[in-house]
């Protein structure tokens, strides 16, 4: 696969995956304000990290906290484990720290730090991910809307994060061009083309974590399936060698406005049904994009905790 193919070379990228952030939700023995289970985390780790009480009771105590953890403490489950340890002393635990969010992210930087490039790779990654979620959609910071892809014309915007999939939803995706990090601006060279799921709810069950200890040699390689590369057939190929049904495809898919720079959904009318007339999970019309699949599983195989 060329550059002229796809727009930009995968081999111009080193691929790596990480834990952008993991929720874990521990229980007290003892109830407590949350500010001071954050105070207590910020003395061990010393970061200011986000806490939540799930359990809110008369005074703002509680006994059920949500803890946020990035960076490090995300991916280093010794690191992660002790300052649980340490916090567990000063508030003794009734109940093993179980999972009730992760977020897995693969990025992809430039060998050079090209921005044309990253660009072009960002918007590789928007119009061919094929995700089983609603609401394909960017965010416009200038506006402070979202911008649905559902009509004909509408166009994606590397610029912008592509998002699919709701808040509450057991998977969400996000692509984007990464140049922030906790809102704070990233040095031109760690800038990067980023495409990410978050997990919660089912969708944790389903892959089998539910305590912090099942992250523990988890092979991260299991949510592969969940990062799905798409792009057309080419009309050729497909009709191959029926000028009539080549003129076919070619209409059906300009009618449909079935095209990546709209999105992998926009495939979603065209190609669907089978000579019994049943529905397909996939469009005829799409074929895997094995060269970013490939990328981001090795990346996924590589990231141990």
């Amino acid at each position: 696969m060329n550059r002229l193919e796809t727009g930009v070379s995968r081999k111009s990228f080193k691929v790596t995956a990480c834990i952008d952030w993991l929720d874990v939700v521990i229980a007290t023995l003892r109830p407590s304000q949350h500010q001071h289970v954050q105070d207590a985390l910020r003395k061990i780790t010393g970061a200011k990290l986000w806490v939540e009480t799930l359990d809110k009771q008369p005074g703002n105590v509680g006994t059920t906290f949500r803890l946020r953890f990035h960076d490090v403490l995300a991916n280093d489950h010794q690191k992660l484990q002790q300052a649980l340890d340490e916090l567990s002393l000063r508030y003794p635990f009734a109940s093993a720290p179980s999972i009730t969010a992760v977020e897995v992210a693969c990025d992809f930087r430039h060998k050079t730090g090209s921005i044309p490039d990253t660009l072009a790779m960002t918007h590789r990654l928007q119009s061919s991910l094929f995700a089983y979620g609603t609401k394909h959609r960017q965010f416009d910071p200038a506006t402070r809307e979202n911008r649905y892809l559902d009509r004909h014309g509408d166009r994606l915007d590397p610029n912008l994060n592509f998002r699919i999939g709701n808040k509450e939803d057991p998977f969400a995706w996000q692509v984007y061009y990464k140049q922030t990090d906790n809102q704070q601006s990233l040095p031109k060279d760690q800038w990067r083309a980023r495409v990410e799921v978050t997990l919660q709810g089912s969708a944790l069950h389903e892959y089998g974590l539910n305590f912090l200890s099942d992250l523990q040699n988890f092979s991260f390689d299991k949510l592969a399936g969940l990062f799905r590369f798409r792009r057309p057939v080419a009309p050729e190929k497909q009709a191959d060698g029926d000028r009539f049904k080549l003129t076919a495809i070619k209409i059906n898919r300009k009618l449909h406005d079935a095209t990546p720079e709209r999105g992998m959904h926009s495939f979603d009318t065209v190609g669907r049904r089978d000579k019994w007339r049943k529905t397909r999970a996939e469009s005829r019309h799409l074929e895997a994009d094995s060269e970013l699949q490939e990328a981001v599983k090795g990346a996924l195989r590589r990231l141990t905790l």
